[in-house]
């Protein structure tokens, strides 16, 4: 399964509200209600104003505040540049195009994006147990081995062990019945590769649909977010390119038969 990652153009702002001294007074209220601090020059692309002491006064935009239109979203350049500025501006080539602020990673491109690399880490873990000959049997026995230690696998174990799960086991492929941190548990269990169980975070939002990035006080303003949020999620998305690249390399070694 061929997963295309966003770029910036795929959740940037083309609307941009650039600064304009005719609307100065509006413009410093805008900046405020959003916790912004930047806003690009009406007459070049390469000046922007900043908002300081109460006061718009232009400056030259630095490269620190670039984006490229087709930057990869989760390159690691990028976390480094919003940590300096939450607001970036996208250029393609010499020309402004947008702009985009750490809380565009709220959009559907991100989640489609990682819904369906979700999927594919997913079914790629079934893959490596079913190339080891192992069977939904052989993690019922694992839920067993465990039980007498851990509440949470003695319920596993009397959750599959039902008449109406086994049925379902059996009109599935082998595996599929089974949640994420099973996969990997047994993954771990029989020393196949060492995963980390981090990646839990990631699905757990992009399944339930729970923005990644949060309000500092929602009650409060609407309209200002939370960085730190941003990049905790920034991380945890990392973790789970570094899993699912080691995932399908080891499939890549297994059909090679390295």
């Amino acid at each position: 399964m061929n997963v295309c990652q966003p770029v910036i153009g795929d959740i940037m702002t083309s609307e941009v509200i650039f600064y304009d001294p005719d609307y100065e007074n509006k413009l410093k209220e805008f900046c405020k209600e959003r916790n912004i601090t930047y806003l690009p020059s009406l007459e070049c692309d390469d000046k922007c104003y900043k908002l300081e002491k109460d006061k718009f006064k232009e400056l030259d935009i630095n490269s620190y505040q670039k984006v490229g239109v087709n930057d990869y979203i989760f390159d690691d350049t990028i976390l480094e540049k919003f940590r300096k500025n939450h607001v970036l501006f996208v250029f393609d080539k010499n020309q402004l195009v947008g702009i985009i602020h750490f809380s565009d990673y709220n959009r559907n491109p991100v989640y489609v994006f990682l819904y369906q690399l979700i999927l594919d880490f997913e079914k790629k873990l079934r893959n490596l147990l079913i190339n080891r000959g192992l069977t939904n049997e052989d993690m019922i026995e694992f839920f067993n081995s465990k039980k007498n230690d851990d509440k949470y696998y003695a319920d596993k174990f009397k959750r599959y062990t039902k008449r109406e799960m086994k049925k379902e086991m059996k009109q599935l492929k082998p595996f599929q019945v089974f949640y994420l941190e099973d996969l990997i548990a047994l993954i771990n269990h029989h020393k196949i590769l060492k995963l980390s169980g981090k990646v839990r975070k990631v699905r757990n939002r992009i399944m339930h649909f729970v923005n990644p990035v949060k309000y500092r006080n929602y009650e409060k303003a609407t309209l200002i977010y939370d960085f730190k949020s941003f990049e905790e999620f920034f991380k945890e998305v990392k973790i789970f390119f570094n899993q699912h690249k080691k995932v399908t390399n080891k499939l890549n070694l297994e059909r090679m038969q390295i």
